[in-house]
């Protein structure tokens, strides 16, 4: 396996699926930031009609924690994203692939953890996915990854 981090020319080719990645990316963002913000300012998670029963009994104790990761992470990371896809950044392939996986692990947890799945849940563990398959096929592509 091989791995060049940043490509000779510093930007990176953009394929037409990199437009399907930083699109749903851009559907991510919009949607986790409201959430987020709304975690942050009421912890209990009242304001958006989840039990604090459910959240008490892991380990974060209140939404606050996952609050933060959602508004930084999947809400302004994932706008980051769209912008470095635009401009063609050497970037842009590493942070789809970084987000990706973190969308599934933040999914995965949430599957674990909450006593309840929500339909939501399903689309964004797809989204994530969606993201790994890009990064993967992009950073092959560009020949920033070599796995075969």
């Amino acid at each position: 396996m091989q791995v060049e981090v940043i490509p000779a020319a510093g930007r990176v080719d953009r394929p037409w699926y990199a437009w399907v990645g930083a699109i749903a990316a851009a559907f991510t963002g919009i949607l986790a930031i409201p959430v987020g913000l709304m975690f942050v300012t009421d912890p209990t998670g009242a304001s958006i009609g989840l039990p604090g029963g459910w959240i008490e009994v892991t380990p974060f104790g209140s939404y606050l924690v996952p609050g933060l990761y959602l508004l930084l992470v999947n809400g302004l990371g994932m706008l980051v994203l769209v912008g470095l896809v635009g401009l063609r950044h050497w970037a842009a392939p590493w942070l789809t692939a970084i987000l990706g996986v973190g969308l599934i692990i933040w999914i995965a947890v949430q599957l674990a953890m909450m006593p309840e799945t929500m339909f939501l849940q399903w689309i964004f563990l797809a989204v994530g996915l969606l993201l790994g398959f890009v990064a993967l096929f992009w950073l092959r592509r560009t020949g920033q990854l070599r796995l075969w």
